[in-house]
C-alpha cells in the first residue's frame, strides 16, 4: 500500500509539473504554440492510458488501474485547457481543475473497489467532454471543421461513457449487454476513433487556414487586421503572426459579439476599434508597442474586398478594391 501510495504521488507531481511548465510562457509563443502543447499531452495522455489498461489486464496490478483512470481523466481535461487556450482565455484555473479532477478520479480508483469505482471514473470523463464540447462549438476558426470535428467527438464519447454507466447499473457490469458494447473491447474502440478524429483536427489548425483566393467583402472603416504581414513574418514567424490574428479575434468578440472573423483580422462595429483593441491585447496578452502597431484599418491594405456601398451599378471591378 506505502508503494502505491508513493507512485501515485510521484505521478501526481509529474502530471503538475508538465502541465505548469508551460504556465509562465503564456502569451511568449502565442496561443497557437500552447494549444498544440496541451493538446500533444492530451494525446499522450489517451494513449498512455490505454497501455496502462493493457498492464493491467495483464498482471492485475491496482498501479497500473490508477495510472491508467488518471490518463483517461486527463486526456479530455487538457484537451479543454488547449481549447480554452485557443480561444483566448487563461489556461490557468483550467489546469488547477484538470489537476484536481486527476487528483480525485486517483484517490477515486486507489480506494474504492470495482465497478463503483469505474463508475465515477467515467462519470468524471463526460465533464471535461462535454466542456470540450461547448468550447470546440464558441471558437471560429478557418476552415470551420476540425472543431466542428472536435466538437462531434466529444460530445459522442460524452454520450457514450453516460451510457455506459447507465447499462452498466440498469443491466450489471457483467451482463452480455455491457460486455457487447461497453467493456473494454468496445470502449477502447470508441476512444481510439475519437482520438484520431481529434488528432486530425488538431493537425488541420496547426496548418492553419488556406489562403483564400479572393479577399473576403467588409464594409469600409470596419476592419481591424494585422498590416505590414510579410514583413511582419518574416520577423515574428508565421506561428506568431496566426497567434496574433487569433488573439484580435478572439479580444474583439469580447467588445461585439457579432465581431466577423476576416483572415488577417476582424470586422468589427465600434468606435476607435483599433486604439482600444490596442490596449486590450497589450493588457491581456501583453502585446509589445511593435506588435499593437501593426494593427491597421482594413480598407488601408490589401487583406480584404470593401464595399462603397454605391446605389448605382458599380462601373468596375478595380473600383471596389481598396
Amino acid at each position: 500500500m506505502e508503494l502505491s501510495l508513493g507512485i501515485l504521488a510521484v505521478s501526481v507531481a509529474v502530471a503538475a509539473a508538465v502541465l505548469f511548465a508551460a504556465l509562465p510562457r503564456i502569451g511568449t509563443p502565442g496561443a497557437m504554440t500552447l494549444f498544440l502543447r496541451y493538446a500533444a499531452v492530451s494525446g499522450v495522455a489517451a494513449v498512455g492510458s490505454s497501455a496502462m489498461y493493457f498492464m493491467y489486464s495483464a498482471a492485475d496490478g491496482i498501479i497500473a488501474l490508477v495510472l491508467g483512470d488518471v490518463a483517461m481523466v486527463l486526456a479530455p481535461a487538457l484537451l479543454l485547457v488547449a481549447l480554452k487556450v485557443l480561444a483566448g482565455q487563461r489556461a490557468r484555473r483550467w489546469a488547477l481543475a484538470s489537476l484536481v479532477l486527476a487528483l480525485v478520479t486517483a484517490i477515486v480508483t486507489a480506494t474504492v473497489p470495482l465497478p463503483a469505482s469505474l463508475a465515477v471514473k467515467v462519470l468524471l470523463i463526460t465533464v471535461p467532454c462535454t466542456a470540450c464540447a461547448l468550447a470546440a462549438a464558441r471558437i471560429r476558426l478557418e476552415p470551420r471543421w476540425p472543431m466542428r470535428v472536435i466538437l462531434v467527438a466529444n460530445a459522442a464519447y460524452a454520450v457514450y461513457s453516460a451510457a455506459r454507466v447507465v447499462v452498466g447499473f440498469a443491466a450489471g457490469w457483467e451482463s452480455s449487454l455491457y460486455d457487447l458494447g461497453f467493456s473494454f473491447g468496445p470502449a477502447t474502440f470508441a476512444g481510439s476513433a475519437a482520438i484520431v478524429a481529434i488528432g486530425v483536427s488538431v493537425v488541420r489548425v496547426r496548418l492553419g487556414p488556406r489562403t483564400p483566393e479572393l479577399p473576403l467583402a467588409c464594409p469600409a472603416g470596419r476592419a481591424v487586421v494585422v498590416g505590414d504581414w510579410a514583413l511582419a513574418s518574416a520577423a515574428y514567424g508565421q506561428e506568431r503572426m496566426r497567434a496574433m490574428v487569433a488573439e484580435l479575434q478572439s479580444t474583439a468578440r469580447t467588445f461585439d459579439e457579432t465581431a466577423r472573423d476576416l483572415p488577417r483580422g476582424v470586422e468589427i462595429t465600434m468606435p476607435d476599434a483599433i486604439a482600444r483593441l490596442g490596449d486590450s491585447l497589450r493588457d491581456v496578452y501583453g502585446w509589445k508597442p511593435d506588435e499593437v502597431a501593426l494593427l491597421v484599418d482594413g480598407a488601408a491594405t490589401a487583406a480584404i474586398h470593401t464595399h462603397p456601398q454605391r446605389t448605382g451599378r458599380r462601373r468596375g471591378r478595380g473600383s471596389a478594391r481598396t
